[in-house]
C-alpha cells in the first residue's frame, strides 16, 4: 500500500486524502456544470458543496468513531484524527442530506431539481475516493484463498474490496448520467440510493467488520433500512409520477 505518496521534511500528502479531495473537486466541477444547464446557478452548488464538505467529514467521522468505539475507548482524543483515514459513508451521507435540506428551504430551491442534479457526481466522488482507502490500506476485505484478484494486505491475502467499491461506483455513475431522469424529479436520486444500498449491503459480507448483530454488520442494518424508505419513497413518486401524466 501507498499511504504517504509525497514526503518532504515534515509534509507529506497522503493518498487517502489526495484522492478523496480529487473527488470531492471532479463531484463540484460536473455537478455546477450540469447546474447550469437546469437553470440552476451554479453559485449555489458550490456553496452547498461547502457545506456538505464540512457536514460529511463530520457525519463520516461520528459514525465511524461510534461503529468502532472499543478502538477509541481509552484513547477518545484519536477520534478526531483523520488524517489516516477513518470515515464511514453512511453517516457522511445522512448528516450531508439533513445539511442539503437546511439549505435548501434557506436558498428556497427545489429540493429534487438540486438532489437530482448531485446524485451521479456524488457516486463519482465516491469511486475517486475509495481508491484512496485501497492506497492508504483502510476499508479491506476479509481474508481469502490466494487468487489474482486478491490483494495482500495486513500480513494475509483479501478480498479487494475498496478497488470492487470504486468500481462498482463508477458504473452506478454512468448509469445515473447517460440517461435523462429529469421529466421524473427525484427518481435520479432514490435511484442512486436504492443501487448504493444494495452494493453496500452485499459488499459488506467480504468487507472486514468488527461489529455484528444478528449476524449481519451495523452497515448493513442501516442499509436494509434505508433501502426500504427509499424504496417506499419512490414507489410513492412513482403514484405522483402517474397522475401527473394522465
Amino acid at each position: 500500500m501507498y499511504p504517504v505518496i509525497l514526503r518532504l521534511g515534515n509534509f507529506s500528502i497522503r493518498s487517502w486524502g489526495l484522492m478523496v479531495m480529487t473527488g470531492i473537486i471532479l463531484a463540484v466541477l460536473f455537478a455546477m456544470r450540469e447546474a447550469s444547464k437546469r437553470d440552476v446557478d451554479p453559485e449555489n452548488i458550490l456553496d452547498l458543496s461547502i457545506i456538505l464538505i464540512i457536514s460529511g467529514i463530520i457525519g463520516a467521522r461520528v459514525l465511524y468513531v461510534l461503529v468502532n468505539f472499543n478502538s477509541y475507548r481509552d484513547n477518545l482524543g484519536f477520534a478526531f484524527s483523520i488524517k489516516t483515514g477513518g470515515l464511514a459513508w453512511p453517516g457522511a451521507f445522512l448528516f450531508a442530506l439533513i445539511a442539503t435540506i437546511f439549505f435548501i428551504r434557506w436558498r428556497k430551491l427545489s429540493f429534487w431539481l438540486i438532489v437530482d442534479i448531485l446524485a451521479p457526481y456524488i457516486a463519482l466522488g465516491y469511486s475517486v475516493g475509495r481508491i484512496g482507502c485501497f492506497l492508504n490500506g483502510c476499508c479491506f476485505g476479509k481474508i481469502c484463498e490466494p487468487a489474482w484478484w486478491s490483494v495482500y494486505m495486513l500480513g494475509a491475502y483479501r478480498y479487494p474490496t475498496q478497488l470492487v467499491s470504486s468500481l462498482t461506483s463508477f458504473i452506478i455513475f454512468l448509469f445515473l448520467v447517460t440517461r435523462d431522469w429529469y421529466d421524473k424529479p427525484g427518481k435520479r436520486f432514490l435511484v442512486y440510493i436504492i443501487l448504493y444500498c444494495v452494493y453496500r449491503f452485499i459488499i459488506e459480507f467480504y468487507r472486514y467488520n468488527s461489529t455484528y448483530i444478528g449476524g449481519l454488520s451495523i452497515t448493513q442494518w442501516g442499509m436494509l433500512g434505508t433501502l426500504i424508505v427509499t424504496s417506499l419513497v419512490l414507489y410513492g413518486k412513482s403514484l405522483e409520477w402517474k397522475r401527473r401524466a394522465t
